[in-house]
């Protein structure tokens, strides 16, 4: 048994059923743990954090809807993956309930087993991919914040504290170690999580130059060091069992060697081990401005007897200064591309989910989710081909926007989906003032009004689109003669995830409504069931 795979947690007080999923998981390579009621459920889903649970809906004490619905409610439980296998929905709206309580799928007996495993294996993978995800952006968060914080501190002292301190906080660490080398390898500084002033700067050469420390295996090493447990004593590092360290080097010049330690064996993993290295990448830039910064400032005191001598150096320091602080504002920058980025990523990820499902299912793989995946693939180039153009010129997220331009640029890309659709086009654009916003989130509105006006005429119809202004304000609106909106359900058109559509979202006009109103605007909606809807913006013109 591939006991890598995983737990499986069942909760069912059916023997034979339990019998039978034990037996097909465990087949699979699973481990498997099984309970017969609601209760049960609940407590060991928070012991054992299972990779995936396997639930009845009809079970002693607690049923299945309110186990699902307090598993949800709990930070450990809210986001292991849940698949109902219940012989009780009756009726569609059994399967919405328990979907919308948070059930990650909904399998309804006699199933096929081999159609069970390929789900629970899809969602096993999907929610690997999301933990995968969410700590890759935690570290960039983490090394966006920790560039800026060591691109902050000129003076080395203060930098080497805290590097040790920013490591101790980003990663597991009983022990963290850092010394500075020159070019002879002989330490010239050097730091401690616990500084034991008993430790001479004579004692950590010591140790760097023998081969049984971890500062030693660093030095001779040509890459990093990653130890599962430590048996060997390192003064330094005692008590920790597990141990990571790497050579911080700038531009190839090796400035020193960091290493870390903690108590327990096989604490570390390959994503600890590459945060640290991505951490000390950004300590070594800041070191070396930090040696530079020093210099500055001895050159500034003796600057009258070494002017002559020392200009190009000085020319020299000041340029790695100036691409010092381009790094610094692209990391600021950076800290809000990472929160864009995940946008599209959400999107790739789901559709490769679905893509997965499909082929695990034998089916063939929609095209249209591939189409979906590579547009959003394009859009995280352009944000990347952004960034790339920080440093040859400067960008803003908001500027004087020609409405009416904008405005044709999308019809242009609806034009043949509406034509498609049996709707009429009706255009009316006037010359109105420029208003200042987000060019691309601007689109993003007119799009989504466009496509839920064209989804609310199935059979076709006309969409008119006018652009004008009023007083001070820029007026867009959208009218199309669909199937309009009930009025019991107008209070809550632009609350997230409420949605007149059978496979709406429900974000569309949230995210829409959000946008106009961070741009200090409204959205104003008419509508009567049966004749049509109008959604209209209103913008401050720009002066």
């Amino acid at each position: 048994m591939d006991a890598a795979k995983g737990l499986i947690l069942i909760a069912d007080d059916e023997e034979n059923m339990v019998q039978l999923l034990k037996r097909l998981f465990e087949h699979d390579g699973f481990r498997v743990e099984a309970v017969s009621d609601g209760m049960s459920a609940l407590q060991r889903a928070v012991d054992l954090q299972p990779e995936l649970i396997l639930m009845d809906v009809m079970m002693p004490g607690l049923n299945g809807f309110e186990v699902i619905k307090q598993l949800r409610q709990s930070k450990p439980t809210a986001r292991i993956p849940t698949i109902f296998i219940s012989a009780a929905a009756k009726e569609p709206t059994d399967i919405v309930r328990g979907l919308g309580l948070g059930a990650d799928d909904y399998v309804l007996k006699p199933f096929n087993p081999q159609e069970l495993l390929a789900r629970a294996r899809s969602k096993i993978r999907a929610r690997q991919l999301e933990e995968d995800l969410e700590r890759r952006n935690k570290e960039l968060e983490a090394l966006v914040r920790v560039g800026h914080e060591f691109n902050q501190r000129l003076k080395l002292d203060d930098l080497l504290d805290l590097i040790v301190s920013v490591c101790a906080a980003e990663l597991p660490a009983c022990q963290v170690a850092l010394c500075l080398l020159d070019q002879q390898s002989q330490v010239t500084d050097w730091r401690a999580l616990d500084h034991n002033s008993a430790y001479r700067k004579a004692d950590i050469q010591a140790l760097v130059e023998h081969t049984g420390s971890i500062l030693g295996w660093l030095l001779q090493a040509d890459s990093s060091v990653h130890i599962a447990d430590m048996l060997q004593k390192d003064p330094l590092f005692e008590g920790c069992r597990s141990l990571i360290g790497t050579r911080i080097v700038h531009h190839g010049e090796l400035l020193g060697l960091i290493a870390l330690g903690h108590e327990t064996p096989a604490r570390y993993d390959e994503g600890h081990l590459r945060l640290l290295e991505s951490i000390t990448g950004q300590a070594a830039l800041a070191i070396r401005n930090a040696e530079l910064y020093a210099e500055l400032r001895y050159y500034a005191v003796n600057l009258e007897n070494m002017v002559a001598e020392r200009t190009a150096e000085l020319r020299a320091a000041q340029s790695q200064l100036i691409r010092s602080e381009k790094l610094a504002s692209l990391g600021r920058l950076a800290a809000g591309i990472a929160h864009e980025v995940n946008n599209p990523l959400q999107a790739i990820r789901n559709c490769l989910e679905l893509a997965i499902e499909d082929i695990d299912a034998h089916r063939t793989v929609d095209r249209e989710l591939l189409t979906v995946a590579e547009q959003d693939v394009e859009r995280i180039r352009r944000i990347v081909s952004q960034l790339l153009d920080f440093s040859r010129r400067g960008s803003s997220d908001l500027k004087p926007l020609e409405v009416g331009e904008a405005v044709r640029s999308v019809l242009r890309l609806v034009d043949r989906q509406l034509e498609r659709s049996n709707i009429r086009l009706v255009t009316e654009i006037n010359h109105t003032a420029p208003v200042q916003i987000n060019e691309d989130q601007f689109k993003q509105v007119v799009l989504n009004l466009l496509l839920n006006a064209q989804e609310a005429m199935p059979a076709g119809g006309t969409l008119s689109v006018r652009v004008e202004q009023i007083e001070g304000e820029v007026l867009i609106s959208v009218t199309d003669t669909g199937v309009g909106i009930p009025e019991h359900d107008m209070p809550r058109i632009f609350d997230p995830f409420f949605s007149t559509k059978v496979d709406g979202t429900g974000l569309g006009l949230a995210v829409s409504y959000g946008i106009v109103e961070g741009h200090g605007g409204r959205i104003e909606v008419r509508s009567q069931e049966n004749h049509g809807s109008t959604f209209t913006v209103r913008l401050p013109a720009y002066r």
